[in-house]
């Protein structure tokens, strides 16, 4: 088998050692499987251009045992992203309380305003999740409804659990593992 890489892109205003990333980390990270977490550029200041640029930096091969994980900001960070690259057949892509199009945090506008082909991902990457709280008082379920519309992918949608952030005491996230677990051993 060959090795299986986890990209986490988390979002505005965290870090690689924020919330749940490193019980993903420490919970599938094997011999077969490497998990990358990222510090993203100027975080509490997130500029679209540089998430942008960094990633095609740190990623430069996509293939079959690639899963993707966004939060948040990273959500539309890694869909801007993915539209860019040249791949195909993208084992999983699971956007966790994400958001396109338009977003309630008005300072993030700027990840906006470039239109994604949507059909690319949908084509490109065979398991699709997305992943909300009713109780998320940041993106509002909805926002991450209609991403998970955009992209044709499974909407999860959790009585609790907020916007999945340790501010809330979410350090751990069992039903991504279990999903994750799911997808590779397909």
């Amino acid at each position: 088998m060959s090795t299986i890489n986890i990209y986490i892109i988390h979002g505005y205003t965290a870090n690689s050692n924020a919330n749940w990333f490193p019980d993903i980390k420490e919970n599938l990270e094997s011999e077969n499987i490497k998990v990358h977490i990222f510090d993203m550029p100027n975080s509490q200041a997130p500029i679209f251009e540089e998430w942008i640029e960094f990633l095609k930096k740190k990623i430069d091969t996509i293939h079959s045992n690639s899963i993707f994980i966004g939060h948040s900001l990273g959500c539309v960070t890694l869909l801007n992203f993915l539209e860019e690259k040249n791949y195909e057949n993208v084992n999983s892509l699971f956007l966790v309380s994400g958001f396109v199009e338009k977003t309630p945090i008005q300072k993030l506008s700027g990840f906006m305003e470039k239109t994604i082909d949507y059909s690319k991902v949908n084509n490109n990457v065979k398991n699709r999740f997305v992943i909300s709280a009713i109780d998320d008082d940041i993106i509002p379920y909805r926002y991450s409804e209609y991403l998970a519309e955009k992209i044709d992918a499974k909407f999860i949608l959790l009585k609790e659990g907020k916007h999945f952030i340790d501010r809330d005491g979410f350090y751990k996230f069992p039903l991504l593992i279990d999903l994750i677990n799911k997808t590779i051993e397909k």
